[in-house]
């Protein structure tokens, strides 16, 4: 009887709100919340939050890469700062200002030196967490955008957005970028984790040349379904401006999903069920790679299971299935 009960309340609760904004999305680190203890309590150094808000960033930090990861490279080039671009914007409602940078390519790879990568992170912390991946994107060859969510990192103030802010700034994002990109008509949308969810709202307001998801957060109906104890179809459950899924089900762009097969964030399932609702017209490839997981740096994600992987299959897709993105000779 009390199973029915509750099942009651939340069908009749649900039927007037969502669970949108209950759902953790957000475990950002703001600079002014930077202290002793986020910059030397963690074990791991590749959690370590040290960069307060007047700190600019170190794009030639020595990291400690695993052997595996750096299979192809003795060592991950420095970006030169003198290269940056501090790109930040203000908010279409005035709000917030983010904090965002262009970095332009290395240019050792002229046919890639053009297609700038438009990356969207992970829920945890802000970029100084993620300046790892954006080495690894500069290594092979293409320019990158980067930018922080309100409440992240540098950007201000410290507040987390609400969705519709949140889609709103993706959008403002992706316009940012391309007036920073050597070629507007070349940006690959790039979501990790929960930055498929911005990622998401870029690929499908667009318009841009491929789009790209890794570990991808991309259906909160598929995460209820996953997680939650009472078997309410997700429709019920959520408006809808974070369903990447539903939302790309009638793209035209070129899609790469890869995930790790030890991924114990996102089950593979849902990166199958995502593959099946783009559509059989469109080109798209679906990769799972052999023992990767889901973090960033010492946790073992995709490109720490080895650079040299990773590199190919972003590379492989684009020649492949989205040769728009590419220089042709």
């Amino acid at each position: 009887m009390k199973r029915l009960a509750i099942g009651g309340l939340v069908a009749g609760l649900v039927s007037c709100v969502t669970l949108d904004a209950m759902l953790p999305f957000h475990d950002n680190l703001h600079c002014s919340d930077v202290t002793p203890e986020t910059c030397g309590g963690e074990p791991d150094p590749w959690d370590q939050i040290c960069y307060r808000c007047d700190q600019p960033y170190d794009w030639a930090a020595d990291y400690p890469w695993r052997d595996k990861s750096l299979d192809t490279l003795s060592t991950i080039r420095a970006i030169d700062d003198a290269t940056i671009v501090d790109a930040d914007f203000e908010t279409e409602d005035g709000l917030a200002t983010l904090d965002a940078y262009y970095i332009p390519a290395h240019g050792e790879v002229p046919e890639l030196a053009g297609t700038t990568i438009v990356y969207n992170h992970g829920q945890f912390a802000g970029i100084e967490h993620y300046l790892p991946r954006v080495r690894l994107l500069h290594e092979i060859g293409f320019s990158v955008f980067v930018w922080d969510y309100r409440g992240y990192g540098k950007s201000q103030p410290n507040e987390t957005p609400t969705t519709t802010q949140w889609m709103s700034d993706a959008r403002q994002a992706l316009e940012t970028a391309r007036l920073y990109a050597p070629d507007g008509a070349r940006l690959v949308v790039y979501g990790f984790s929960v930055g498929g969810i911005p990622a998401g709202e870029m690929a499908d307001t667009g318009p841009n040349c491929a789009q790209i998801f890794e570990a991808a957060f991309v259906s909160v109906r598929e995460q209820l379904k996953s997680n939650m104890a009472f078997g309410l179809p997700g429709s019920h459950l959520t408006a809808g401006e974070m369903e990447t899924d539903i939302k790309l089900a009638d793209t035209i762009r070129p899609t790469l999903i890869i995930q790790g097969t030890e991924d114990t964030r996102f089950r593979r399932e849902t990166a199958e069920n995502f593959y099946e609702a783009l559509p059989d017209d469109v080109p798209k490839s679906l990769v799972f790679v052999d023992g990767a997981g889901h973090g960033i740096g010492g946790n073992g994600g995709v490109a720490e299971a080895g650079f040299g992987a990773y590199r190919d299959h972003l590379v492989t897709f684009l020649y492949e299935k989205a040769p728009a993105c590419i220089s042709q000779p």
